[in-house]
This record gives structure tokens, sequence and C-alpha cells, in this order.
């Protein structure tokens, strides 16, 4: 790899997102630009991961029994209003619960799906 080689150390996937979101070090627009550009093939593999909603994938939720039904729920509708998988809406869902979400059980009963969509998308490039 470049970076056993004496190369720069490779940016995580959070690392990355964090850069094109505007939350690092980084703030010029050209640094990230440059960043953008030389990642581009990356992202673009990470975002084509995402499959387009089906009703198998519907099916394979509802009827999956290690998810509690709140969060079968949430993730289902967190896939309509994506336009994304319903496998992959519940696995993005538990990954920011389990990274990122600083709430409590409560404040998640009562937080709509939309409160939670924001940050979510941090998660995106979670699988590349």
């Amino acid at each position: 790899t470049p970076w056993a080689a004496g190369g720069a150390k490779p940016l995580s996937s959070r690392e990355l997102w964090t850069i094109l979101l505007g939350r690092s070090a980084l703030r010029e627009l050209n640094q990230i630009e440059a960043e953008l550009n030389k990642h581009w093939q990356r992202l673009l593999e990470g975002l084509s991961y995402y499959k387009p909603p089906s009703p198998n994938s519907a099916e394979k939720v509802k009827a999956n029994k290690d998810v509690a039904s709140p969060l079968k729920e949430l993730g289902l509708r967190i896939s309509k209003f994506l336009g994304l998988d319903e496998e992959q809406s519940v696995q993005l869902l538990q990954c920011y619960l389990q990274e990122d979400y600083r709430g409590t059980r409560d404040s998640l009963k009562v937080c709509s799906y939309v409160q939670l969509l924001s940050p979510a998308f941090s998660h995106f490039p979670c699988w590349f």
C-alpha cells in the first residue's frame, strides 16, 4: 500500500465524508475540491452500492426477527423517503444509531425520522 511505502495514510470513509461536508480543517473550496477529485472514483463506487427499493427487500426486513419492530418501521419509512433498498436503509439506520446517535431511547421515540436523516447521511460511504 502507499502508506506502507512511506506514502500518506489513506483516508477513512468518515474522514473523507467529513472533508466533503466542510467539517474538517480543510475549509477552502479548492482544498475540498482537490479531495473530491482525488477520491471521486471511491465516492462513486460507494454511492453506487445503494440499490432502489424492492418488494423482496421489504419482505426480508419485515420477516427479520433480529431487528426490533420500531427499527423496521423506521427503516421502511426512511427507505420510502430516500428511495433506497429497504434492507440497506435498515443497515444505514443501525449504523447511525450504533456509531453516532447521542440521544436516549426516549428521545429517539419522539424524534422524527427526518431529524435522524441529516446526520445519518454521513454513513452513506460506510461500506467502502
